[in-house]
């Protein structure tokens, strides 16, 4: 199998259980991939109680990772399963904690705890296990597509986790710069218009950053009740725009704005974009798009 290109190391195989396949597997076998620089040489998947029976005889070839099968957590000797002991975290999780420390509060280490949470406790673990959501729901028709791929062929899977994980990883190192960028009383303030609180740009974020800098400001929309922001446009610096974050659903409708030159508003009315016709334009429009 082709490597990953990161690092070479010395080559390794996965081993985990056969039968129905879980995001826990998959997550944990392509973090063992990015730690280690490269893909496994081979992923075999066998039956439970074989392994477990090879672990107690010392029977597991040299070189091999076993992943969410074994009935054994020993870190120094790659052995990451948790089915043996309820207070232990998923494999993915263990994987993780142990090799991506420096990435610990992140978002992937938030849906990582998620992995693990559902497969220790189950789906109904989550109070909203019932809704049909793609960007909250746990068991999405996405997920579900890679896991029954992975149980017929796991390698179109994990290659897809893989690179999926290390783009993921190099945006946390971003939004961590976004964080940063955010902090400078240069860059933002918060302003109480119409008693709402809106995060205004002082100034366009550095291009690397203005994705990062979106997901970097939702602790700070927490923290100060945040209902909309005001900020630049990406692709035309004359443009501006207003958008309602989660918190004003029922508090803004920018519907209800009507800017001197509109260039297009949302119907859902959580987007307005514009060419501002005064400094103080967008301070009218929040103040009309109020929901009374």
């Amino acid at each position: 199998c082709p490597s990953i290109g990161i690092l070479h190391r010395m080559k390794y195989n996965i081993l985990t259980h056969d039968g129905k396949a879980h995001m826990d597997e998959l997550l944990a076998i392509a973090l063992i991939a990015i730690h280690n620089g490269e893909e496994p040489a081979n992923i075999e998947r066998r039956q439970s109680q074989a392994v477990s029976d090879a672990v107690a005889a010392g029977n597991i070839p040299e070189n091999t990772w076993l992943v969410d099968v074994g009935l054994v957590y020993d870190p120094e000797r790659n052995l990451y399963d948790h089915h043996q002991d309820g207070s232990l975290d998923c494999s993915a999780l263990q994987i993780f904690s142990r090799f991506f420390p420096h990435l610990k509060g992140t978002e992937l280490d938030e849906y990582i705890q998620l992995v693990s949470k559902v497969d220790n406790q189950g789906i109904k673990s989550l109070n909203d296990w019932r809704l049909i959501d793609e960007s909250k729901s746990y068991w999405s028709f996405t997920h579900s597509l890679l896991l029954r791929l992975f149980e017929r062929d796991p390698w179109p899977s994990l290659r897809l986790v893989i690179e999926g994980l290390k783009d993921r990883i190099d945006f946390e190192q971003k939004i961590a710069e976004g964080v940063k960028w955010l902090s400078d009383p240069h860059n933002i303030e918060i302003i109480n218009v119409a008693g709402i609180n809106v995060i205004k740009y002082l100034k366009q974020p550095p291009e690397d950053l203005i994705s990062a800098t979106r997901s970097a400001d939702a602790s700070i929309i927490e923290k100060h009740d945040i209902i909309a922001t005001y900020s630049f446009d990406d692709r035309d610096p004359k443009s501006r725009i207003l958008f309602r974050t989660n918190r004003g659903a029922e508090r803004v409708d920018f519907n209800k704005a009507a800017p001197a030159k509109s260039l297009f508003c949302h119907k859902g009315g959580f987007l307005l974009r514009f060419v501002p016709d005064s400094d103080r334009e967008w301070l009218k429009l929040i103040e009309s798009s109020i929901v009374t």
